[in-house]
């Protein structure tokens, strides 16, 4: 599994292989839902290859609110406290995720804590970071 993801910066080589044999790889062709909103999800995803979209939709069509590509990551959330996603996410074109369920995250830490604490501390930095840009956003829009 490459080192793709600024979650796996600086693994070596024998963590990644460890992580890789911890988690599974998938493919996706366009147009194939990775994610669906509402269904219980208790995986982390990092795409490998590809681009995948982002849709939300609370009351009328679902409105695109990202694109991911190669080296991001999505799901943070889901594999500390699994439950309905809130969004659906489709392949754009042919993709491929490494995926990790919270069970597996859980045999991780029990094979090889270091490995898995470097994990789990990548995640906590990136979702305080989209915390502070959503904070942020708020603030702005609170000053209109």
């Amino acid at each position: 599994m490459p080192s793709l993801t600024p979650l796996l910066a600086n693994f070596s080589a024998q963590e990644l292989q460890q992580l890789a044999s911890f988690g599974d790889s998938r493919t996706f062709q366009a147009d194939d839902v990775v994610i669906r909103q509402g269904e219980d999800n208790d995986h982390l995803y990092l795409v490998l290859k590809g681009r995948l979209e982002v849709f939300q939709g609370v009351e009328g069509p679902d409105l695109s609110v990202a694109v991911l590509e190669a080296g991001d990551s999505l799901g943070e959330v889901s594999v500390f406290d699994p439950g309905p996603a809130s969004a659906l996410v489709k392949a754009m074109v042919e993709s491929e995720v490494w995926l990790i369920t919270r069970d597996s995250l859980d045999n991780l830490f029990a094979a090889n804590p270091k490995v898995a604490y470097r994990l789990v501390s990548r995640i906590a930095t990136c979702l305080s970071k989209r915390l502070r840009e959503m904070n942020d956003k708020l603030v702005d829009l609170a000053n209109r």
